[in-house]
């Protein structure tokens, strides 16, 4: 019998080191925030931010990834998540890292970010 597990290291999901913009907010929150990803993993994600927020703060992420320079529109990925680890950062713009893990994971096609399509859901 064949089993499938999710490769660990030290007892965590593996992380990515992929950079793309992240929009955040506090759920329910009109305001948009925008961030950009340190690393992401199947179970999370850590990116830079201009703002912290408490520990298990509950946020909404809208995360933009290009799969290839011809794919004109590129997939979002829409989740909630929660603030599990913040990392002060000594960066001007983005003096905060976040620790999120995320669920309520799903991926859709959506046209490039720009003005009004960051906050329609």
């Amino acid at each position: 019998m064949t089993r499938k597990t999710t490769p660990k290291r030290n007892g965590r999901a593996k992380r990515f080191a992929l950079h793309f913009p992240v929009y955040f907010r506090e759920l329910d929150s009109p305001t948009w925030m925008e961030g950009m990803t340190e690393n992401i993993s199947c179970t999370g994600v850590l990116f830079q931010a201009s703002s912290p927020f408490a520990l298990e703060s509950t946020l909404e992420l809208r995360l933009q990834v290009t799969v290839a320079a011809e794919v004109r529109d590129p997939a979002e990925i829409r989740c909630k998540g929660i603030v599990v680890r913040t990392e002060q950062r000594g960066a001007p713009q983005n003096p905060v890292a976040l620790a999120v893990a995320m669920r309520d994971v799903r991926l859709v096609r959506q046209p490039t970010f720009g003005g009004s399509s960051v906050g329609s859901a």
